[in-house]
């Protein structure tokens, strides 16, 4: 029997029990104004129990001894069980914590945005053979591959802040980004053309991990680029510092490293590379504070005493902080060391 026969055959049940018998359309029924007449035949007096609000242990009812001596043999079986082997609650602390653990390294997609595509970008989805034209507003998930075209270009907005921007003529493999509740993971392959990075500073067990070629670029919070052409890796950094497998980059520095060989050498970001650098680094602010001001139609500047500047929208404040969504994320700003704000726009 199919699901419309089913219902066919409850429609007719219920049209049958709708209709009264043939035995009880023939009987007559006295009216409530007969019955209400009648003599009473069973009359219903509920028997009246003592009720006492003091529990005496030497005399009461047999079901109130029952109950109590149960729960009191219960919790000494408990006592008892707990003094002979304390090591249980040990291994029951143990257990609970590490059911806390595992609930707080649950792992989740990190939300990264594609904030605008110019050109013919297209994006090849995890576990598909087909790529598709990427387009704006279009959520990334780990194992994705966006390539670009000639004059072309990608710009990606991450929840954590950061943000990229993938060039022409490139192939970039998102390996994983993905999150927990105390950290971070993003890890790119550059398989080959260019990409910049704005990444905002990162918590201590969080990663931002770009390969090109042999080697490892890891970033604690910095702007910098990462180009490989199969042959050439070369990386340089606009502001922060980041590790190039043994190599340290600091401000204003690069390194260009051969496939097979090891970086060894620091030397002077070159005069184009830094323009570069420059030049996305402002567009990258210049689209988060758009970003910000489409949301809460207003921006803010929050200046502290120090001299330290936040651009972004006030959220509101306790009394002993300011509540603030800046270009780096959700943050909290102690009243006492702000010296000024004001509106932007």
């Amino acid at each position: 029997m199919n699901e419309f026969e089913k219902q066919q055959t409850f429609a007719k049940w219920e049209a049958l029990l709708r209709k009264p018998s043939k035995v009880t359309e023939s009987r007559e029924f006295p009216t409530w104004e007969v019955v209400s007449k009648r003599n009473i035949q069973f009359e219903y007096i509920p028997q009246k129990s003592s009720v006492s609000n003091v529990i005496s242990f030497f005399r009461k009812p047999i079901g109130l001894s029952l109950v109590g001596g149960s729960a009191l043999s219960l919790a000494a079986a408990l006592v008892f069980v707990f003094l002979l082997n304390p090591s249980n609650s040990n291994q029951s602390e143990v257990a609970n914590a590490s059911v806390v653990k595992t609930s707080n390294a649950i792992v989740s997609p990190l939300k990264v945005i594609v904030s605008s595509v110019k050109g013919k970008v297209s994006v090849l989805p995890e576990g598909s053979s087909h790529p598709v034209a990427l387009v704006k507003n279009y959520q990334l998930v780990s194992g994705d591959i966006i390539i670009t075209d000639g004059n072309s270009q990608s710009d990606l907005d991450f929840e954590t802040g950061s943000w990229m921007r993938i060039t022409p003529n490139s192939e970039v493999i998102l390996d994983r980004i993905e999150k927990t509740e105390d950290a971070q993971t993003q890890k790119f392959s550059v398989k080959k053309g260019k990409l910049f990075a704005s990444v905002s500073k990162l918590s201590k067990d969080s990663q931002f991990i770009v390969q090109a070629g042999e080697h490892l670029t890891q970033v604690r919070g910095t702007v910098f680029s990462v180009q490989f052409d199969g042959t050439l890796e070369v990386v340089a950094v606009r502001e922060g510092s980041v590790s190039v497998g043994d190599l340290i980059l600091s401000s204003k520095q690069q390194t260009i490293v051969k496939l097979g060989e090891n970086p060894v050498l620091a030397a002077p970001v070159s005069t184009r590379e830094d323009k570069e650098l420059k030049a996305f680094q402002t567009q990258s602010i210049l689209a988060r504070e758009s970003k910000l001001y489409e949301e809460h139609a207003r921006l803010e500047l929050v200046r502290l005493e120090d001299g330290t500047e936040y651009r972004g929208v006030i959220l509101g404040q306790s009394e002993t902080h300011l509540h603030f969504q800046g270009l780096d994320g959700l943050i909290e700003i102690p009243i006492q060391k702000i010296l000024e704000t004001e509106k932007i726009r």
